[in-house]
């Protein structure tokens, strides 16, 4: 198949389909001329084509978390570690988290299965915790083998929480 348009100047053209969204030159009078498309023969690669590659990122354009000179080399921290004036659990993101037994990575204390690894937490503290009776109304814990009807801190009644 092939495509038919008039050049600037108005010389009748004839181009294969192939050479459909490029730019040649009028063979009557040298004009630089661009094959039109056909209308509903569009397709993704003609626009892929059209639009030419990405632009080559620009190193000084990256987020702050992807760029390489705002990274911590870890040395800030293992030096804090040594002098025990360490600030990991210091942040309120890390309130409430705990260490997965298998891939030693923080997740919070909610998780029953650990995300990055898939461990299940079934260590004796985990077990405990999970039995422990807590006041709704003040958030005091009780443990799984203490009685108690009233909470002693508030007086809310525990059985029907």
């Amino acid at each position: 198949m092939s495509i038919r348009f008039n050049c600037p100047n108005g010389h009748e053209m004839n181009v294969k389909d192939k050479y459909a969204g490029l730019t040649g030159v009028c063979p009557q009078c040298q004009a630089t001329v661009l094959v039109p498309i056909p209308a509903g023969k569009l397709t993704e690669d003609a626009v892929v084509d059209m639009l030419g590659p990405p632009p080559a990122p620009d190193p000084d354009d990256l987020p702050v978390h992807q760029d390489p000179r705002h990274q911590s080399s870890g040395t800030i921290d293992r030096q804090a570690a040594a002098s025990g004036m360490s600030l990991k659990g210091v942040s309120p993101l890390n309130r409430g988290m705990k260490t997965c037994p298998k891939c030693k990575r923080e997740v919070r204390a909610v998780y029953d299965i650990c995300p990055h690894c898939r461990t299940y937490f079934t260590d004796v503290s985990e077990v405990s915790r999970r039995m422990a009776t807590t006041c709704k109304q003040c958030g005091t814990e009780y443990a799984h083998h203490e009685i108690i009807i009233w909470c002693k801190n508030c007086g809310a009644d525990l059985r029907q929480q």
